[in-house]
Order: structure tokens, then C-alpha cells, then sequence
């Protein structure tokens, strides 16, 4: 590089303060021009929405947009933020250059396609990578799609909303697919095949996370739901650095104990005598907040089809019954965020963990998939993809994940696209109770079945006292179970795979699209009128 031609150029001494002052003053006016990296070179915008762009620059500055044959402007405000909409745009897999200029400053982003986009987020099991999935080196091999690319957000947490992420988008090769999310990829797959258009699929999750560290903090804020939470963190953090001073101590011995470096790295997760973090981190990812401003804010409001989301291990621990509430308040918001009060969101009931058992009892996996359950069936864009069958008792992560991405799919072509019927498996609708518990489904296809041709299993029913007892369950119908047991005269409840890893739960329907977990109660007696 040459060195600026000057008068001062031969000066032996010059201030600081005033060398400063004259290249500013030699220099042109710099002009910033930024956009979150989710924009980016092969990028996949969604078809027939609006499309939101935004970005910094200087303030006051004016902003130009042009994609294909369209165009739009923005002018910066006082902060430097500026924000505005292209027109919705037809599916389309040429190649198309997105540019954004201001002033002489200009973005040009090369090989965008417009087709379906899709979040998926939640924690460990949406992380899950093909390399660490079933037939991991064949799906690398066989999944070459250049049309199906991946966004996946750096994992960061934060106290305040991040502009943007560490992130790039790349095409399914077999060098990038083995790092994809497994469950993303064989959902994104499936829908690939099917609507004939470029799919794009932003990954934003992050193990052992709990739902409200997905949740904007404005809106957990005073809610009823959150005030014993947010009070306990803020507790909780106060003794944070005594805490995290004494770990870092056991930290280092561990170290030592195992040969390695004072400051390596302990992973508590793969070692079970390694120290444990503590709890309130401040700045971790389980603060109510921290992952919607550190991961989400920077995607949103990047248009979408919709969400898939496999989350809720987590939660299990916090008043599972619960979770539905929970999941409300976030996806209410989302929709708000994202600017798409119809944001679909499928969601996957729980795979099963543990080892298996028939006993009756009340896990709060259990409890959690009922909240699940009772959660997509009050929301009209909402699909509950069943993974009880595909569950490994000695591991929390199992590895399929191409059924389960297939069972979103499933929702996602039928109730989204309108492109098949059936959603899914069966889904209890309404109980009766008279002598007998008689459940009428939905979803069940050519009729119900028992998997393995036997009788059903996996039933019990309680009566006014609340005690739940083994029942005999037989299929009446295309789309109805009578579910009886001589301890119980008169069965108030009902339920269904009620356990961590139920043992023997068969419901499915004729396609062998499973039933997932349930609970049905019978309704209060309304009051006579005086």
C-alpha cells in the first residue's frame, strides 16, 4: 500500500489528537451499510409473503433495495436502524441477485432463491447433527440437494437483543449435510420432494435449554406465570460470582486429577464426575430471555412458513402440567415478532427415555406430553408430531431422527400445503363416561389398529378418587376405544401411555402412524339453574 501523499507527510512529529483530525478531514465521509447475516449469499426467501429486509447505516441515510425485477427504499432513522417490505415473491430456483446500496456503499448477494423457509429451534434433539444420527453416512451421500439449504445461528446467549449472527447459508453436499440438524434436514428433505420448490431451514437451537429462554423478556415481565421464576433468578444471581469462582477452583483440580491443562475445557455432560456449573448464570442460556435476544433476534422477523420445534425435556422439571401456557405465551409472540399471526408450528411430543414400564404412576414426562397435546389442539396452526416409538431407554438423544423429520413433514404437507390427508396419528377428541370410558379420534385413517396385532395396551382409568388402575381397552369402530377395569365402576379419567418409556403402548392407526400420550377427564356437572 502506498503512503498517503500529504504536506505533512514528511513531519518527524506530529499529536496524536491532531493526526486524527487531518485524515478524517483528508478521507471521504464514510458511509455504513449493514445487514444481519441472515441475508447473505444463497439465501432462501419465502414465496408469497412480504418480505421483510432491515439493517444499519448512517443515520438519516437512504437505503435502496432491489431483487429481480422489484425495488424498494428505507431511510435510516436517528439510531442508524432502518427497516422496510418487498412485495411478495413467486417460487422461484434461478439464481437472482439481491443487492442494497447507500450512497457508494453496496451489498450484492449472489444465488438467492425464493421457496418455503422454516425455523427450527428448541434444544438438544433439534441440535442432534446427521453425524450423529442413524445411516448417517448414506444420508450424506444421498441427500446432494442444491436447493435445500441451512442457516444455522451461532449459539450465543445474551442480556440484550444481538444484531447478528456467526452464520452462513449452505446447499446439502456431502461435506455440509453431515453438520446440518438431523431432524431439520429430514423434514426439509421430505418437503423438498413433494412441493418442487427450494426449501430453506434456519436452525436456532441449543441443548438442555428451557422454553422461556426463547421468550422475549418483555413479555415474561410481571406475567403470572414467570413471577416466582424471574424472582428466584434474580436471587440466584446475586450469589453467581461466589459460586462461579468456586467452580472454576474445581474445575482446575478435575483438570489435574485427569492430566489435562488447568483451563481445559470440562464437560460435565460426558464425564460423570466432572463439576457441575452452577446455576443463575447471568449470562447463560437458561435465563428467561437470553436465547430470544442472543439467537432469535437475529433472524426475526426474516419471513417464514412457519416453526418446527422439539423442546420440553427441559421443561419436565418446572411444572409440566404447565407447559402449555408457556408455549402459548411464546408462540403468541413469535407470530407478533415475525409479523404472521398464521406462523405454523409443529411441535414433537416427547420420545420415550428410560427404561420401560407398566406400572401406573405420574412422570412428568407424562405430564409434559399431555401439556404438549392439549397446546396444538387449541392452537388451529398447530401439529403434534408423535415420537414415543422412536425413544431409546438408554439415551436422552435417539438417533432417529429421519421419523421423526418425516412425522413433521407429515403435518406440515396436510394441514399447511393441503397436499395429503393424514396428519399424523390418532387424536382423542372427546371422552364419554358411562360404565365405561368411550373415546371417539381423529386423524385415524383407514381405522384404528394395535400395532403388533394383538390387544391394546397401555391404558388405565381412574374414577372420583383419582386412583388409576390397569384397563382393558378394545377398539370399537373406525375411530373409537372402550377403555373399562373391574376396580373402577365408574371412570371419571382416562389415560393413555401415562409413563416415561411406556411399556406396550400399540395405539395407532391403520397407516401405523402412532397415538401419542393422553389424558381425558370427564367435564364438571354444569350447575342447575335456581
Amino acid at each position: 500500500m502506498k503512503p498517503l501523499s500529504t504536506p505533512f507527510a514528511k513531519s518527524r512529529v506530529l499529536a496524536p489528537g491532531l493526526l486524527a483530525v487531518l485524515f478524517a478531514a483528508a478521507l471521504p465521509p464514510l458511509r455504513a451499510l449493514e445487514l444481519p447475516s441472515v441475508f447473505a449469499d444463497h439465501m432462501v426467501l419465502q414465496q408469497g409473503q412480504p418480505l421483510p429486509v432491515w439493517g444499519r447505516a448512517d443515520a438519516g441515510a437512504s437505503i435502496q433495495i432491489t431483487f429481480g425485477k422489484q425495488s424498494a427504499q428505507a431511510t435510516a432513522d436517528a439510531s442508524g436502524n432502518w427497516n422496510t417490505t418487498l412485495a411478495p415473491e413467486p417460487a422461484n430456483a434461478t439464481p437472482t441477485t439481491f443487492q442494497v446500496r447507500s450512497g457508494d456503499k453496496a451489498l450484492t448477494f449472489e444465488d438467492v432463491l425464493v421457496g418455503e423457509v422454516w425455523l427450527c429451534s428448541g434444544q438438544s434433539n433439534m441440535q442432534i447433527q446427521i453425524r450423529e444420527s442413524t445411516n448417517a453416512d448414506m444420508v450424506a451421500l444421498g441427500g446432494v440437494n442444491p436447493l435445500l439449504r441451512l442457516y444455522t445461528v451461532d449459539r450465543t446467549a445474551s442480556t440484550t437483543p444481538r444484531f447478528s449472527a456467526n452464520a452462513t447459508w449452505t446447499a446439502s453436499t456431502p461435506a455440509t449435510i453431515p453438520q446440518y440438524s438431523a431432524v431439520a434436514f429430514h423434514f426439509g428433505t421430505m418437503l423438498r420432494k413433494t412441493l418442487g420448490v427450494p426449501v430453506g431451514l434456519i436452525n436456532a437451537s441449543w441443548g438442555a435449554t428451557p422454553a422461556i429462554a426463547w421468550t422475549r423478556p418483555a413479555v415474561l415481565d410481571k406475567h403470572p406465570l414467570f413471577i416466582a421464576n424471574l424472582a428466584e433468578w434474580e436471587k440466584g444471581m446475586k450469589t453467581f460470582p461466589e459460586r462461579f469462582a468456586v467452580y472454576k477452583t474445581k474445575c482446575e483440580a478435575w483438570n489435574k486429577s485427569k492430566g489435562n491443562p488447568p483451563d481445559a475445557r470440562v464437560d460435565h455432560w460426558t464425564f460423570n464426575d466432572a463439576p457441575k456449573p452452577p446455576p443463575y448464570d447471568p449470562n447463560g442460556s437458561n435465563r428467561a430471555g437470553n436465547l430470544a435476544n442472543g439467537m432469535l433476534s437475529t433472524i426475526a422477523p426474516f419471513a417464514l412458513r412457519g416453526v418446527i420445534w422439539y423442546q420440553g425435556e427441559n421443561d419436565t422439571t418446572w411444572v409440566p402440567e404447565k407447559y402449555n401456557e408457556r408455549l402459548h405465551l411464546m408462540v403468541d409472540d413469535w407470530r407478533v415478532w415475525w409479523r404472521n399471526p398464521d406462523l405454523a408450528f409443529g411441535v414433537v411430543q416427547l420420545a420415550s427415555h428410560g427404561q420401560p414400564v407398566a406400572e401406573i404412576g405420574n412422570d412428568e414426562w407424562a405430564r409434559l406430553r399431555e401439556s404438549q397435546r392439549r397446546f396444538v389442539a387449541k392452537d388451529p396452526h398447530a401439529g403434534l408430531a408423535v415420537a414415543l416409538d422412536v425413544g431409546e431407554a438408554n439415551a436422552i438423544h435417539p438417533y432417529d431422527k429421519e421419523t421423526v423429520g418425516q412425522r413433521l413433514a407429515r403435518w406440515a404437507l396436510a394441514d399447511v400445503y393441503k397436499k395429503i390427508k393424514l396428519r399424523g396419528g390418532p387424536e382423542p377428541v372427546e371422552a364419554t363416561f358411562d360404565g365405561v370410558a368411550r373415546i371417539r379420534f381423529d386423524s385415524v385413517g383407514s381405522g384404528l389398529w394395535a400395532f403388533n396385532g394383538g390387544p391394546l395396551e397401555g391404558f388405565t382409568v381412574a374414577g372420583a378418587d383419582g386412583v388409576f388402575y390397569a384397563a382393558k381397552a378394545v377398539i370399537k369402530g373406525k375411530d373409537a376405544v372402550e377403555v373399562s377395569s373391574p376396580s373402577v365402576s365408574a371412570p371419571q379419567s382416562v389415560r393413555y401411555a401415562w409413563a416415561r418409556n411406556p411399556r406396550g403402548a400399540n395405539l395407532s392407526n391403520k397407516e401405523r402412524l402412532p397415538a401419542g400420550a393422553f389424558e381425558l377427564t370427564k367435564a364438571p356437572a354444569t350447575p342447575t339453574a335456581k
